[in-house]
């Protein structure tokens, strides 16, 4: 009985032995496949960290690839002050079509330094002055000068042509197209002479005061006109790019619906955009051109029907079927009294 005992007793150790060391085997190989990948996963190529990565860029305010970020950041660098021109309807008539054209470029390059006084020469002091005088850049300063002095003096001819009558507006008309005549000759002057044409040059044959000014300008550009009162509608694609040498043009077609003094906000913006066609603004340059639009007489009298208070519309219709009744009984009066001188 005893040796049973012990043996049962040995029994139950050993199989306690074996089951601590089974435990221990199957907990083992997890240990050892903590840092080592199974078979079939070390055939599997590891997930990019790089694809459709993004970054907040300040030149846009959001997120993009770090891509378009560089770019941006280049194109917003390379944006600098450029020439305008906008043909700035001053005044205008209510109801009728203006075309606006807005001309871009960069700005011309600076003048050359002036090279060091040249030796005594021995030609005649004419003849000396005359080469100076006719190379093409004086050539195009003196005409661009003098297109200036032109346009200024036609602006405040217009402004006074407004309030002239009788032969001081006809003596005025009649200056204004010999101004008008001498500008379009001096254009065709300054074409001659093989320099790109300016944004002046470009909306000054156009109806309107020619206006320019000097926006930020940059490969990618968006132009847009709005203003209250006005029926705006862009005949250009809002979005272009500008070439250096070059002037690139945007249209509107205006018509003013509202007399007064009214006000027209030119916005041109630099931009840069993704490999996707997204845009973004980069620089912007804003202008705003005061017009006034006057109504004629028969606008004015149809503004008044327009205006007139409800019960003065309503005395005027009351008035009307008054008459309407009165005219009625006059006839049916006549018409009694002459069917009794018949019988």
């Amino acid at each position: 009985m005893l040796r049973r005992t012990r043996l049962i007793s040995g029994l139950a150790a050993i199989a306690a032995l074996a089951l601590v060391g089974c435990g221990e085997l199957s907990e083992a190989p997890p240990e050892e496949n903590l840092g080592a990948p199974s078979e079939g996963a070390a055939t599997e190529p590891a997930p990019s960290t790089t694809d459709g990565a993004t970054e907040f860029c300040a030149e846009v305010g959001r997120r993009v690839s770090p891509q378009d970020c560089a770019d941006f950041a280049e194109l917003a660098g390379d944006a600098a002050e450029g020439v305008a021109a906008f043909n700035a309807p001053d005044p205008m008539e209510r109801g009728e079509v203006h075309t606006l054209q807005l001309a871009i470029s960069y700005a011309p390059p600076e003048e050359p330094a002036q090279a060091a006084p040249p030796a005594p020469s021995t030609e005649t002091p004419d003849a000396a002055t005359r080469t100076e005088s006719d190379t093409p850049f004086t050539r195009r300063a003196r005409m661009a000068t003098r297109l200036r002095e032109l346009r200024a003096e036609r602006i405040q001819i217009e402004q006074a042509r407004t309030a002239a009558q009788g032969a001081e507006r006809v003596e005025l008309e009649a200056r204004s197209a010999t101004l008008d005549t001498e500008i379009e000759q001096l254009n065709v002057q300054m074409a001659r002479t093989g320099a790109p044409q300016t944004p002046s040059e470009t909306v000054d044959p156009l109806q309107g005061e020619t206006v320019e000014f000097t926006p930020l300008v940059g490969r990618f550009m968006r132009a847009e006109l709005v203003g209250n009162g006005f029926e705006i509608t862009p005949l250009s694609p809002p979005s272009q790019e500008v070439l250096p040498d070059s002037v690139t043009t945007w249209n509107w077609r205006v018509v003013a619906n509202e007399g007064g003094r009214r006000s027209l906000t030119l916005r041109t913006v630099v931009e840069g955009c993704t490999a996707a066609g997204q845009c973004y603004p980069l620089r912007s340059t804003s202008r705003n051109y005061d017009v006034t639009v006057t109504v004629g007489l028969i606008g004015q009298a149809r503004d008044l029907l327009t205006e007139a208070p409800t019960w003065l519309r309503l005395l005027a219709g009351v008035l009307t079927a008054l008459a309407v009744l009165v005219g009625a009984w006059f006839g049916l009066r006549s018409a009694f009294r002459k069917g009794r001188s018949e019988s």
